[in-house]
């Protein structure tokens, strides 16, 4: 007996109705070139997130000091920016400007603003988890630093 052409149809869409789907191999070469995408992009990610994060950082140490000066002039009493707790305890004009979380800020010696606003600077690194990632130099005499790295 002779195929009928209902047969062969029949036949040729059951092939192409087990062909439609993607083989496992052709998955896993897809696979395979997105993790090679995301492995050579997200370095840079990572890398500008930690970036953003230390100009964050930055532009909150700025703003917190420049806080300070106003509160110098304002209350027309000096003001000393110590680096740790303990120093800033000990003298009544003492402060700490806190950061976010893991970051810390170092002096070279202790910023003092006067009751007038002016600030005698002095470098500042900010630090990441005690590791240094930014050095900052005085602007001039009035609060305000410059990123040097």
């Amino acid at each position: 007996m002779r195929p009928t052409s209902r047969t062969r149809l029949g036949s040729n869409s059951a092939r192409l109705r087990a062909r439609a789907g993607f083989s496992i191999l052709e998955m896993l070469v897809v696979l395979a070139i997105m993790a090679l995408a995301v492995a050579l992009v997200m370095p840079r990610g990572v890398l500008m997130i930690d970036r953003m994060t230390a100009h964050a950082v930055f532009f909150d140490f700025q703003r917190r000091v420049l806080d300070l000066r106003r509160e110098a002039y304002a209350g027309q009493e000096p003001i000393v920016l110590y680096d740790n707790a303990e120093a800033a305890a000990r003298d009544p004009r003492g402060r700490v400007v806190p950061l976010r979380a893991q970051w810390s800020y170092r002096l070279v010696q202790p910023v003092r603003i006067s009751e007038g606003g002016a600030c005698r600077d002095d470098e500042v690194e900010i630090l990441k988890s005690g590791r240094p990632i930014m050095r900052l130099a005085p602007g001039g005499g009035d609060c305000r630093f410059i990123r040097l790295d």
